[in-house]
């Protein structure tokens, strides 16, 4: 090699010799065009990809809610009101339409043992002022089930889906009874 291109060479790389090899390493002060980003251009980097994860979790929640909200409107009001042998009891208004009665099934034990709708007389779910009339009460009467502990749930059955699917929904909370 040239002296001339020797100190060309000499200014654009350092060479350094080490256990008797010569190892050039370029000392350029232009942009890197490659290699591992700087601190800056990392936690930039970072800080963009947690905003991105931010959102598609607000997204994600949003569905999320809209979803469940169509499944499980929180419309429904009532209370299963007496479990026994011989009945099941209560009462329950769908706040988005209090003037319609609402369809209703029992399960005892997890098992489907009747439907109705919930039309009969209760003058204390209109006094209390959570329907404009009277008619929301359900009573099923019921053949009396083998002895033991029982357990009564009532759901109130409702279109979702924009009517493509019909929901149960429960009604108050469970109560247990014993038959002989």
């Amino acid at each position: 090699m040239s002296d001339a291109a020797s100190r060309e060479l000499e200014d654009t790389e350092a060479v350094r010799e080490t256990a008797g090899l010569r190892v050039r390493v370029s000392v350029s002060d232009g942009p890197q065009a490659k290699g591992p980003p700087r601190p800056a251009a990392r936690r930039r980097l970072a800080n963009l990809i947690l905003g991105k994860a931010f959102l598609e979790l607000l997204l994600l929640a949003a569905l999320a809610v809209s979803f469940h909200y169509d499944i499980f409107p929180p419309t429904f009001q009532g209370s299963l009101d007496l479990a026994e042998a011989r009945s099941v009891r209560g009462w329950v208004v769908d706040r988005s339409r209090p003037g319609e009665a609402v369809e209703v099934q029992l399960y005892l034990d997890g098992k489907f043992v009747a439907g109705g709708f919930a039309d009969q007389p209760r003058p204390d779910v209109q006094a209390r002022g959570f329907a404009p009339d009277e008619r929301h009460g359900f009573v099923f009467d019921l053949d009396p089930p083998r002895g033991g502990e029982h357990e009564a749930r009532v759901y109130a059955v409702h279109a979702s889906g924009e009517g493509r699917r019909r929901t149960l929904q429960l009604v108050g909370e469970p109560l247990r009874f014993a038959a002989k």
